[in-house]
């Protein structure tokens, strides 16, 4: 449970910052004439791609600062080359912060002004003039200049010119990020500038706040248009933070707990609360609702759209978790939202959104607008996560011209971590598989709060950022490195064999293939994979039951493990046909290991957690399985007694290179974090492998051991007929290899 905890308590936190917030009413009506006055600059000489802070004397006649409608401002400027960008400008409330007994207030500090934050990004002299407008009028005025001067700042993070799956900075600089997710800024214990100079100190330079209700989410007041400017306040401590830092943030713009069960309730978008959306898919369609979002849209960009920390703007964190919202209002709606944002930032951040689904909703990360495709993936089984994220990465490497980001991973979405890796396996093989398989930053784990910070696993990000420190991310272009089966040293060595396991893809929906073949290595042929739900008679739209084709060298036993079933399951296999076994699994109360009462469904779900297993002759078999019950039947795995043989090395390799640099991971596939936990990693024996298609010529080859991130040796090799040999020694864990021409 320890995700929805952690989520219960921001829910909680949302609630506190609420009530603590001041009302609407506390903002005067102005009603004066339409007149720009005096308009300081932060600086006559501003550093390229630095912040330019114009402080604006203005009057007009409105009730609601934050409503452009009401009251609008804007500037022009004109670049040295004659461009001409047009950037909104913004009412804020300074905030004076104060922290006392390790808990952080923000109050009110003066009545509020007007500003127009810029970012130049050419050298040269700029000039503005403002325009601003009310309901009787326009008026343009507020002229002036300032020198923009080179500067350390390697400007906004963009797509790779070089390389469509990376990024890189105005400058040509590469950029890949690394971090893991501290989404909330909290106001007591470990507080937000806190934790990001902690995350910095490891070399970490990447987090994903969520501006949601419990965190920074800027319109939680009682109306709808009014601006938390405590949030906002924060939000430009953090963004200040990062430029000293060199932090770079993903800003989440709203999350689906916001939008269902309680989180709704609150929402001032809700009806019950004045808003315009009696359910949350309204969000989407209703015209009212869309206006306040993209107002919302402009403030954020008038504010923080001028800060290169800004890695990119995410629509929502998880989309599936708006309540009844079908993907086709829900595309429609990024597409909108998506243009009007591409349009309206002046300084072309990138722009994302996220889906629970693993890879998500392909026809999401088709629109032009959308710039990054993201991965969320919580495995919930005891398998390698390296094989997990790497197989979702290359899905979205292949499948798009977009960098990848992972935004979110973890071994269990509703229960604990720290006592199941209390050292870190799983963060260390996600963080390693992402980066070998095209990632366009390192995979993000969930869990700061009670796994990563208290445990102190930093240094796993450490490792990864010493080693990619000289690695052209971003700077050049990669491509899959070919390398020949590995081959053990010892030709004398006796196949092993062991248990073969497949482990079901956890997501919703129906399976798209129906047959897997497994291959004598326990492998599945073509990287296939059935779903975990075995969908009964209540979705028979989603049913696609597999069947699996597979060798027993001898006797032996094929296992289905139960894990929880929904309403009632019943259970059949076949072999070659002839049904071996059928099993009923009702649910109710005190049934099974544990039985809970979903009122929302009116139905028990019951947690077997128990094998059901059938014998089955030596040979070669299909096994057909199936549930013929009126729910889903949840697996945890498949296992096929026997049926692993091992007579080349169990490892996985995932190579990448460019014209100067190829680099290999090479991971023992039983070093996960389960197999650590139990004691059950044994070494592989010494193996080698060809490297294929690298230049002829004297080449060097540096060994990395990667759990501090530190070179272990370094050796000459020679390339002939485009081959290098690499010889690995007997490999508990897993071993990254860079190799370049000699100097």
């Amino acid at each position: 449970m320890q995700r929805i905890l952690m989520l219960a308590a921001c829910l909680l936190a949302a609630a506190h910052a609420v009530a603590a917030q001041p009302k609407t009413s506390d903002f005067r009506p102005v009603r004066k004439r339409l007149a720009i006055g005096q308009v300081v600059p932060s600086a006559t000489k501003v550093g390229q791609y630095e912040k330019l802070e114009l402080r604006v004397d203005l009057a007009a006649t409105y009730d609601n600062p934050f409503d452009p409608d009401e009251v609008r401002l804007d500037a022009v400027f004109r670049a040295p080359s004659g461009t001409e960008i047009r950037v909104p400008g913004f009412f804020m409330v300074r905030q004076k912060r104060d922290i006392r007994d390790g808990r952080e207030t923000m109050a009110p500090d003066g009545e509020g002004y007007w500003a127009v934050r810029f970012a130049p990004r050419e050298t040269g002299r700029y000039t503005w003039r403002l325009v601003l407008g009310d309901r009787s009028g326009e008026v343009r005025s507020g002229e002036g200049s300032f020198e923009a001067v080179a500067g350390q700042n390697p400007g906004f993070v963009r797509q790779s010119k070089v390389d469509p799956h990376y990024l890189a900075f105005d400058t040509g600089r590469g950029f890949f990020p690394i971090g893991h997710n501290v989404p909330i800024y909290h106001t007591q214990g470990q507080l937000g500038d806190e934790a990001m100079r902690k995350l910095a100190g490891a070399g970490e330079n990447y987090n994903r706040w969520w501006m949601s209700s419990g965190g920074f989410g800027i319109e939680w007041m009682d109306r709808l248009g009014w601006y938390r400017q405590d949030a906002a306040a924060r939000i430009d401590l953090v963004l200040d933070q990062a430029r000293q830092l060199g932090m770079y943030f993903m800003m989440c713009m709203d999350t689906h707990q916001d939008f269902r069960e309680r989180g709704w309730e609150r929402n001032p978008f809700n009806a019950r609360n004045g808003g315009p959306c009696k359910t949350p898919a309204d969000w989407f369609t209703d015209e009212t609702a869309r206006r306040f979002y993209k107002k919302r849209l402009r403030y954020t960009v008038a504010r923080w759209g001028y800060s290169t920390n800004v890695l990119c703007w995410e629509f929502g964190n998880e989309f599936e978790g708006w309540e009844n919202s079908p993907d086709s209002i829900q595309l429609a709606w990024h597409k909108e939202m998506s243009e009007h944002l591409r349009a309206i930032d002046p300084f072309g951040h990138l722009i994302t959104t996220s889906f629970w689904s693993n890879t998500g909703p392909e026809q999401f990360w088709d629109l032009p607008a959308i710039d990054l495709v993201q991965t969320h993936c919580y495995t919930n089984d005891d398998g390698n996560v390296a094989e997990t994220v790497r197989r979702y990465s290359l899905h979205q490497w292949k499948r798009y011209q977009k960098p990848h980001i992972f935004g979110e991973f973890g071994i269990r979405s509703h229960s604990t971590t720290a006592d199941k890796d209390p050292k870190g396996w799983a963060i260390h093989n996600g963080l390693w598989s992402g980066l070998f398989s095209f990632c366009a930053g390192g995979p993000m784990p969930w869990w700061h709060e009670n796994y990563i910070d208290p445990l102190n696993l930093y240094f796993h990000f450490t490792a990864l950022e010493r080693f990619t420190k000289d690695v052209p991310l971003g700077t050049a272009r990669w491509e899959w490195l070919d390398t020949t089966a590995p081959e053990f040293v010892d030709k004398a060595r006796k196949p092993e064999t062991r248990d073969a396991v497949i482990i079901p893809q956890n997501r919703w929906g129906k399976p798209e293939h129906n047959e897997f073949v497994l291959q004598s290595d326990g492998q599945v042929e073509g990287d296939r994979l059935p779903l975990r739900l075995l969908h009964g008679d209540g979705h028979r739209d989603l049913k696609n039951p597999p069947t699996f084709v597979v060798e027993y060298p001898q006797p032996g036993k094929f296992a289905v493990h139960v894990d929880t079933v929904s309403s009632s399951g019943l259970l059949r296999i076949w072999i070659d046909d002839r049904q071996a076994l059928e099993r009923a699994l009702p649910c109710g109360e005190k049934l099974g290991k544990k039985s809970v009462y979903r009122p929302q469904w009116k139905l028990w779900e019951t947690t077997y957690d128990e094998q059901v297993a059938v014998e089955v002759p030596a040979g070669r078999h299909r096994i057909r399985v199936d549930n013929l019950g009126k729910d889903w039947v949840a697996v945890a795995k498949y296992t096929f007694t026997g049926c692993k043989v091992l007579d080349r090395p169990n490892v996985l390799v995932c190579g990448m290179k460019t014209q100067r640099l190829a680099m290999l991971w090479i991971q023992n596939r039983e070093s996960c974090w389960y197999n650590h936990g139990q004691g059950k990693v044994g070494d592989v024996g010494a193996f080698a492998l060809d490297v294929v298609g690298l230049p002829d010529g004297p080449h060097r080859v540096e060994w990395w051991e990667t759990w501090k991130g530190a070179v272990a040796r370094t050796e000459p090799a020679e390339v002939r007929g485009g081959k290098l040999t690499l010889r690995v020694p007997p490999l508990a864990s897993d071993v990254a290899v860079k190799i370049r021409p000699a100097p």
